[in-house]
């Protein structure tokens, strides 16, 4: 079954035809830091999404002042454009208040890319010159298994900021593992934030060649899998923000399509953004609308948020 093209409305409901507030779950404050910035009206291009991930990493840790990056498949996913790596950029970042990395892939290439990258990095310093204390593991295997090892106190603390990015190639993250990273921590400390790739610009495609059954479970992790061939792209897409809210229990989620503009704008992949912080959606916005290089002549809407 072949995607249905995201950039037409046949298939919006007068509803979702409706400007709706992007956080309506927003204390007032935040809703009005929120209005300083454009709305998803603009398309970010799909070689910066490392760059929307990058700069959200950089305001958050101007509040946090540290951290902890989860990296489940950072292996650069084009090893001719290593521009678009997102742990590359990460790395790069400042300010440098990131304390931990984990950085896990499961190819022999990516590993491979990994440690040159490590080794290339300098010593991270303050802008006076101070040494910063950081660590950068490379994890080798399946993260739906290294994530056991990750999460454990000894690595990561209850109090420690931390954030994991999913860039996956299709069906490569199980929801169990979703289930892990959002169960980590314990109230009254936020969740693990998560940063999700869903590939949607060529998801119906793959639906077609599915032969592992087996597979697609671990990946949606409901028997109910095979509903998704009928559904649109956007609507898969609103389904998995609801699933971040109400299965993994995050208090703000979000979905911000990313465009390819030399497929007419087509949206590619939703980042689905869960968190618990409450600056984070502020942030996440402002980080949106910074990544934006370029207008769009034609894009799709955010996805609506249903009224509570």
């Amino acid at each position: 079954m072949n995607s249905i093209d995201d950039n037409s409305d046949e298939d919006r409901s007068p509803k979702a035809k409706s400007t709706l507030p992007l956080f309506p779950e927003l204390q007032p404050q935040l809703a009005s830091k929120i209005r300083k910035y454009k709305r998803i009206d603009q398309a970010i291009w799909t070689e910066n999404k490392a760059h929307f991930i990058r700069q959200y990493l950089k305001y958050f840790v101007q509040v946090t002042k540290h951290g902890t990056y989860i990296d489940g498949f950072a292996g650069p996913q084009d090893l001719e454009h290593l521009d678009a790596w997102c742990a590359a950029l990460v790395l790069e970042s400042e300010p440098k208040w990131l304390r931990h990395f984990f950085l896990c892939e499961l190819s022999r290439k990516g590993l491979s890319a990994l440690e040159a990258l490590v080794r290339s990095q300098p010593e991270p310093r303050d802008k006076k010159g101070k040494k910063l204390l950081r660590k950068v593991e490379i994890l080798p295997g399946d993260f739906n298994s290294v994530v056991d090892d990750i999460l454990r106190p000894k690595r990561i603390t209850q109090k420690e900021a931390t954030f994991c990015l999913l860039d996956q190639r299709t069906f490569e993250c199980h929801w169990s593992t979703l289930q892990k990273l959002a169960s980590y921590k314990k109230p009254p400390h936020t969740k693990i934030e998560l940063l999700y790739f869903l590939g949607v610009g060529w998801l119906h495609r793959a639906f077609s060649g599915i032969r592992n059954k087996e597979r697609m479970l671990k990946w949606w992790g409901h028997p109910d899998w095979p509903n998704l061939k009928k559904m649109t792209s956007y609507d898969i897409a609103v389904l998995v923000r609801e699933r971040f809210r109400d299965g993994l229990g995050y208090r703000h989620v979000a979905a911000y399509p990313i465009f390819d503009r030399n497929l007419g704008n087509k949206v590619m992949y939703y980042m689905v953004h869960g968190s618990d912080h409450e600056e984070a959606p502020a942030l996440m916005v402002r980080a949106h609308h910074k990544a934006v290089r370029a207008k769009a002549p034609a894009t799709q809407r955010p996805i609506p948020f249903p009224e509570n």
